[in-house]
C-alpha cells in the first residue's frame, strides 16, 4: 500500500471514530444541549484570539467556494483556517473558532442562513472584522418569505463589522449592493459593472477551458487564472479577491492564492472517468433559480455530445410546472436531458415530435446510471445537477469507474458518497432497468400469445394493484376494485393470461379494454409496455386508475397528465413508456394513523369504518371512467402533434 493511500485510509478511519464518539455523546446529551455547550465554549475562547483576523461570508450561493478561495489567498501571507466543507450552521462556526489557534493569522467562516435569525448566534461568536456578501437568491425563500427578507438577514453581517473593518459587496446584485447603507466602515464593491471597485473584464470560461479573467483594482490590472469551471463562479472568485484586498494583500498575491484552488466537490467539479467520459458535478444543491445559468454554460460548452442530468430542485413553488419548463430549456442546451427523482416524470410533458430519443425520466438514480452506461460514448460531457442529501447523483459518475452497490433513494445523509462506508453495501432498490434485465424478473421471457388487438380508437383502462388474495381490499388495490366494479356493471368477464387479466367492453359507441397486470404494482411498467406492443395501443389511449395516499379518504380526482407524484407504480409506467400522456383517475385512500408507516398502510386492508367511503369512491371512479371514455376528444389531446 502506498504511503499516501495509507494516510487517506487512516484519516477516514479517524474521522469515522470521531464521528462515532460524537454520535454517542449526542445520543446521550441530545443535540440541543451539546450544541449549546460547544457554543458557550467558543464564546469563552474567542477573546483569546485577539491577534487573529476573522472573516464572515454570507450569501445564497457561492459561500463555500468563496471561503476556500479566500483561505488559499490568505495563506500567501500567513497561517489560515476555515470551516470544513459546507458546515456553516452555528455549532459548526463555533467549532471552527475552537479549532483556531493564536498562531493563525486569519480565520474564515462561511455563515449559513436557513431562517430569520440564523446569523445572530454565528455573528455573536465570530465577531468578524471583514464581511463578504455574495448573492441574494431564492434559497430558503419559503422560510424568509421574500428576497428582501433574506437581504435583511445578510445585512446583520454588514452591521456586525466594526468601523475599522471592511465589507465586500457584489455590485452586480441589486439587493447586495443596497446593503452598503448598513456599513459602518470601509466598503469594497466587486463585480462586472463599471461602478465596481474591483472589476472583472476579459472573462472567459467555456468548457474545457477553466475560468479566466482580468482583475482591475485602483488602476492596476492583473490576469487571474483559476482551476474553476463556469462563469457563475466568477462571483465567488471576485468575492475572495475582495476579501484578500480588504486584508491588505496585493492583486498579485490574490492571483497566486486563487490559482492553487481546485474545484470544491459537488460544485462545478470536473470528473474524468474511463472511456473518455467527462462529468461536471454540480450536485451539492439545486435551487431552481440556479439551473438556467448552468444550462447557459452547457449550451456554450465544447463537447462531442452534451448530456444534462437533473435531480431534485428546491426553493420553488409549482414544481411540476418548473420541471417541464426546465426540460424545455435543457433540450435547447443539451443533446440529451435526463430527469430523476419524485417529480422527474413531469419533465416528459416537454416532449414533442423529434425529442423522443433526447428526453428521459427515471424515478430512481440507479436507473439513470444504468441508462448512461448503456449509451455512453467517448467525448460525452455529462452535467449532474441535484441535491446531494436527496439524490446523491455522485453515484452516477462513481459507477463508471468503481463498484457502487448502494442505491438508496433519499437516504438523508449529508456526506458525499465517496466518503460513505455504505457505497459498496447492497442497499436500496434494484432499479426498473435492472429488474427488466434480471433473470428473476417476472417480465423476462416472451409474451404469451393470443392477446386481442386494440384498434386506434379503443381505449385502455389499467387498474393498478398487487395480485394475490392477501392484497385484496387494501388501499394499494383500489384500482383493481374500480375495474372489477366496471367489469361487473357492463356484464363483461375477465379473460386470464399469464401476464394480466383482460376484459373487453363497450359503452354506447366507445369500445375499451380493462387490464389488471399480474405483477407487483411497482413493476407494472415493464409488463404493461410489452403488453402495449402485443395489443397495439399507445399511451394516449390509456387511463390509469390508482390509489393516492395524499388525497382524503374517498375523494376521487381526474387528471390529464403530469408526474407520478411519488407513486412508484405510476412511475414505472411513465418510465417504461417515457411519456406522461396517460389520463388518470386517482382515488383517495387517506393517510395512516398512529405508528403505521405509509408502506404498511397501503398493504393493510381498510378498517371496517372506512369501507363505506371506499365503496362510494369505487362508484365515483367508475362514473369518472365512463365520462372520460365517452369524451374521445380527451384521448385526441394526448396524440402527438406533427
Amino acid at each position: 500500500m502506498k504511503p499516501g493511500h495509507l494516510g487517506n485510509v487512516l484519516h477516514r478511519k479517524w474521522k469515522a471514530i470521531i464521528g462515532a464518539i460524537e454520535w454517542r455523546v449526542r445520543a446521550r446529551l441530545g443535540d440541543e444541549r451539546l450544541d449549546a455547550g460547544i457554543f458557550r465554549l467558543a464564546v469563552t475562547f474567542r477573546p483569546r484570539l485577539e491577534n487573529t483576523r476573522f472573516f464572515g461570508i454570507a450569501g445564497s450561493v457561492g459561500k463555500t467556494t468563496t471561503k476556500d478561495l479566500l483561505v488559499s489567498i490568505l495563506k500567501v501571507r500567513g497561517k489560515t483556517i476555515g470551516n470544513p466543507q459546507s458546515l456553516n450552521a452555528a455549532p459548526e462556526v463555533a467549532k471552527t473558532i475552537l479549532r483556531t489557534r493564536p498562531w493563525h493569522r486569519y480565520c474564515v467562516a462561511e455563515l449559513g442562513e436557513t431562517a430569520p435569525g440564523s446569523l445572530d448566534n454565528q455573528l455573536a461568536v465570530l465577531q468578524p472584522s471583514i464581511g463578504i456578501i455574495t448573492v441574494v437568491g431564492d434559497d430558503h425563500l419559503s422560510a424568509f418569505g421574500s428576497r428582501q427578507a433574506i437581504a435583511r438577514e445578510f445585512a446583520k453581517l454588514v452591521q456586525a463589522v466594526p468601523t475599522h473593518g471592511t465589507v465586500a459587496l457584489n455590485v452586480d446584485d441589486e439587493l447586495v449592493s443596497s446593503l452598503r447603507e448598513d456599513a459602518r466602515g470601509r466598503v469594497i464593491t466587486y463585480g462586472t459593472g463599471a461602478s465596481a471597485d474591483l472589476r472583472a473584464t476579459d472573462i472567459a470560461s467555456i468548457w474545457p477551458d477553466s475560468l479566466q479573467f482580468t482583475a482591475n483594482f485602483n488602476g492596476k490590472s492583473v490576469p487571474i487564472r483559476t482551476q474553476l469551471f463556469g462563469k457563475q463562479l466568477l462571483t465567488s472568485a471576485l468575492a475572495a479577491i475582495a476579501g484578500g484586498l480588504a486584508a491588505g494583500l496585493t492583486l498579485e498575491e490574490c492571483a497566486t492564492g486563487i490559482s492553487r484552488v481546485v474545484p470544491v466537490e459537488g460544485r462545478m467539479q470536473p470528473v474524468h472517468v474511463p472511456g473518455g467520459i467527462n462529468f461536471i458535478r454540480d450536485d451539492f444543491k439545486a435551487p431552481a433559480w440556479t439551473v438556467g445559468p448552468l444550462l447557459d454554460q452547457l449550451r456554450d460548452a465544447q463537447a462531442k455530445r452534451k448530456i444534462f442530468v437533473l435531480g431534485t430542485i428546491s426553493d420553488c413553488q409549482r414544481k411540476e410546472e418548473k420541471y417541464t419548463t426546465i426540460a424545455k430549456e435543457a433540450l435547447a442546451a443539451a443533446d440529451i436531458a435526463i430527469f430523476t427523482g419524485r417529480f422527474a416524470s413531469a419533465a416528459l410533458k416537454a416532449s414533442k415530435p423529434g425529442t423522443e430519443a433526447r428526453l428521459y425520466a427515471f424515478s430512481q438514480t440507479r436507473d439513470v446510471a444504468s441508462f448512461l452506461q448503456s449509451i455512453q460514448q467517448d467525448g460525452d460531457l455529462i452535467l449532474l445537477k441535484g441535491n446531494n442529501k436527496k439524490d446523491h447523483l455522485s453515484r452516477i459518475s462513481l459507477s463508471l469507474s468503481q463498484t457502487v452497490n448502494c442505491w438508496v433513494d433519499n437516504c438523508g445523509r449529508d456526506m458525499f458518497c465517496s466518503e460513505c462506508s455504505h457505497i459498496r453495501s447492497h442497499r436500496g432498490p434494484s432499479g426498473v432497468i435492472a429488474q427488466q434485465t434480471s433473470t428473476e424478473s417476472p417480465s423476462l421471457g416472451p409474451m404469451s400469445a393470443g392477446f386481442p388487438f386494440a384498434s386506434p380508437t379503443d381505449q385502455i383502462i389499467i387498474g393498478l394493484g398487487n395480485p394475490g388474495i392477501e392484497f385484496a381490499k387494501t388501499p394499494h388495490n383500489v384500482g383493481y376494485e374500480a375495474l372489477d366494479s366496471l367489469c361487473s356493471s357492463i356484464s363483461s368477464k375477465w379473460e386470464e393470461y399469464p401476464e394480466a387479466w383482460i376484459a373487453k367492453g363497450g359503452i354506447d359507441d366507445c369500445n375499451f379494454y380493462l387490464i389488471k397486470i399480474k405483477t407487483p404494482m411497482n413493476l407494472t411498467g415493464s409488463v404493461f409496455k410489452r403488453l402495449s406492443a402485443a395489443m397495439h395501443f399507445d399511451a394516449a389511449q390509456c387511463i390509469l386508475v390508482f390509489d393516492d395516499i395524499d388525497l382524503p379518504l374517498g375523494k376521487v380526482r381526474t387528471r390529464m397528465n403530469g408526474s407520478a407524484g411519488g407513486h412508484r407504480g405510476v412511475a414505472s409506467i411513465l418510465e417504461a413508456f417515457q411519456s406522461d400522456a396517460f389520463r388518470r383517475v386517482k382515488m383517495g385512500v387517506g393517510k395512516p394513523g398512529g405508528k403505521l408507516d405509509r408502506v404498511a398502510y397501503v398493504l393493510t386492508p381498510f378498517a371496517a369504518e372506512d369501507r363505506a367511503a371506499i365503496d362510494q369512491a369505487v362508484l365515483t371512479a367508475e362514473a369518472s371512467l365512463r365520462e372520460m371514455m365517452l369524451r374521445p376528444s380527451l384521448m385526441q389531446m394526448h396524440k402527438p402533434s406533427e
